[in-house]
């Protein structure tokens, strides 16, 4: 308005007709001819809504930031990287001397810093991200290493396949594949399309399965026929490889759909 020289009391009048909810009801109690000028409304609507104002913390308050124990570096970053525009003041250097101060003492970055510190706060970042990657990996690694352990003190194939024919219908035959729930047919998709993977499924299934987010999967049909040459961890059964099995492959896409695998 002040570039198109808007006359003040046309800028009290437009900015009156743009309140909403309570500052309107707040201008609709003031008396008549109140408002005389521009600055006037303004000291008046700041003066009733100041305390409504936010106001960012000292960038100090970034000291209080620390990596929690066991507390991963990725977690870490983020945690306090969220933190980093609600405050005012925040340099470079200053976010990068916090961050430093907060990591864990003792820890394998820990000691990297003190061998060789980054002059910048890229560089900080570029670092870390070895470690980062480290990190990931091992929790994966002991992920599916906790997964294998789990298989091997299970039953052998033998033992499963005479709990299953005690169980199963006779009347069941689909040459050893999968089948969809409650019907002796071949099994097929239920989605028309699947997201792209950055990974196989049975990668997937190996690093999530320990978290129990996978519903158990329908058992497979006529053992007898099955190739006991692959095996399915989903399933637990002999017949088909865990990257063919398409029950699995089923399961990650509604789990993505839900939110529940990213």
């Amino acid at each position: 308005m002040e570039v198109y020289q808007v006359p003040e009391m046309t800028r009290c009048r437009l900015f009156a007709a743009s309140l909403r909810g309570s500052a309107q009801q707040w201008f609709s109690k003031l008396g008549p001819a109140n408002i005389r000028t521009w600055r006037q409304l303004e000291d008046l609507f700041v003066r009733q809504f100041q305390s409504t104002l936010y106001y960012s913390p000292h960038v100090a308050t970034l000291a209080n930031i620390k990596q929690r124990e066991g507390e991963p570096l990725e977690e870490y970053f983020r945690r306090f990287n969220a933190e980093v525009p609600k405050v005012r003041g925040a340099s470079e250097e200053t976010i990068k001397n916090f961050l430093i101060a907060g990591l864990k003492e003792r820890s394998k970055f820990w000691k990297s810093l003190q061998a060789s510190e980054s002059r910048t706060l890229d560089e900080f970042y570029e670092q870390v991200e070895p470690f980062k990657r480290v990190e990931k990996s091992m929790r994966e690694l002991k992920i599916s290493e906790n997964y294998r352990d789990k298989i091997d003190r299970s039953s052998s194939p033998d033992e499963r396949k005479k709990t299953y024919l005690r169980s199963s219908s006779p009347k069941k035959s689909a040459r050893g594949k999968e089948t969809n729930k409650d019907s002796g047919r071949p099994y097929t998709s239920k989605w028309q399309t699947h997201t792209p993977m950055v990974a196989s499924i049975d990668h997937i299934y190996a690093t999530y399965a320990g978290k129990r987010v996978f519903r158990k999967a329908t058992p497979l049909t006529d053992y007898n026929k099955r190739d006991t040459s692959k095996y399915c961890a989903y399933h637990e059964a002999t017949g088909h490889d865990t990257a063919d099995c398409r029950q699995l492959k089923d399961e990650i896409e509604t789990l993505i759909r839900q939110g529940k695998l990213t």
